[in-house]
């Protein structure tokens, strides 16, 4: 019942959000933009979705009600555009919006393109430059796999601490319910997230031991793919580095220039088109890598949330993150968008 109740008072107030917070934004400052971060483009049935964390992904029939909703109440432009009309001092939209997706899925072509074609929304999606046309596989999806495997075969994986411990924790719950969920692992992927990234990618390589860490359908776009996404006049491209290292403090600077300033030149090579943007993998804006940026980039896309204005930070740019499991309805797209939630 009280479960029941707190859902009932959740929806209440996504409801009334989602009618308040729209009449709001003609009060932001002149020229504001809300940047959205997607992920992948998955459908209901999509077995890929039982490597995701959860908040990764949105179905094509929620993107398409996402861009419905923004045409009505935006204007949708290019982010790179926006950028240089802003640095320019150039007349800016009201209020507008731009789409990013990152890490380069396949996905992005098979179920986003239609949409952004069918009502020819721009969008700029920011590929990491070592998987393009690879089976590589990002450490989190290939450490959920080991955790469904240490599930239904128990036994079949040592995983090492400090990841032990709290798998135990998750699978013996899991084991009591008789199911697993992605929704139960995710905070394992998170609390993995505090370690060094040498460190929890040494893990995962070790759990894996001699089982082959590609897969056997590619996840990620090739370079035929790139090129249509391109030339639909609707894509753009960003880097998401080169092998989405975490840039932290303290990151030796080989890394730095082979992460933000060598992927760049190598995705100029495949794209075809100016590099201007940056993404930050995982959102992580050490001092350095902001300062390294600045200086190769026009601009670069965070993930911490919020909206960006005229004046703001071009290299610390906020952003919205939206997913199926917050923004699949109209009312809930409308509260995410408002950040209030």
């Amino acid at each position: 019942m009280v479960r029941g109740l707190k859902t009932a008072v959740k929806h209440a107030a996504v409801a009334v959000v989602a009618r308040v917070a729209p009449a709001t934004w003609r009060w932001r400052t002149p020229g504001s933009l809300v940047v959205l971060m997607y992920h992948r483009v998955l459908p209901k049935d999509s077995p890929l979705r039982l490597s995701e964390q959860p908040g990764m992904y949105v179905s094509s029939e929620t993107l398409d009600l996402h861009v419905r909703e923004l045409k009505r109440r935006f204007e949708l432009v290019h982010l790179d555009d926006w950028l240089r009309r802003a640095e320019q001092g150039q007349a800016l939209p009201r209020i507008a919006c731009a789409l990013t997706f990152d890490d380069g899925w396949r996905d992005n072509y098979d179920f986003a393109l239609p949409v952004l074609v069918k009502h020819q929304a721009p969008a700029t999606i920011f590929l990491v430059s070592s998987y393009i046309g690879t089976f590589r596989r990002f450490w989190p999806n290939r450490l959920i796999d080991l955790i469904h495997e240490e599930f239904s075969q128990p036994g079949s994986v040592h995983l090492p601490e400090p990841l032990r411990a709290p798998v135990a924790a998750v699978l013996g719950r899991a084991r009591a319910r008789g199911r697993l969920d992605n929704e139960a692992i995710d905070p394992i992927v998170q609390q993995a997230l505090k370690l060094p990234e040498d460190a929890i990618r040494a893990l995962v390589d070790a759990a894996e031991g001699d089982r082959v860490a590609g897969n056997s359908v590619r996840e990620t776009l090739d370079a035929h793919e790139i090129a249509l996404l391109a030339d639909s006049g609707l894509v753009r491209f960003g880097s998401h580095s080169a092998t989405h290292f975490r840039l932290q403090d303290g990151t030796a600077e080989d890394v730095l220039t082979r992460e933000i300033v060598q992927s760049r030149a190598v995705l100029q090579t495949v794209c075809r088109q100016p590099i201007d943007l940056f993404c930050y993998p995982n959102g992580v804006t050490g001092a350095a890598a902001v300062t390294l940026a600045s200086r190769h980039y026009l601009g670069a896309v965070s993930t911490a949330s919020g909206w960006h204005a005229p004046g703001g930070n071009p290299y610390r740019i906020p952003r919205v993150a939206v997913h199926d499991d917050i923004s699949s309805t109209q009312d809930a797209f409308l509260a995410c968008l408002s950040g209030w939630l």
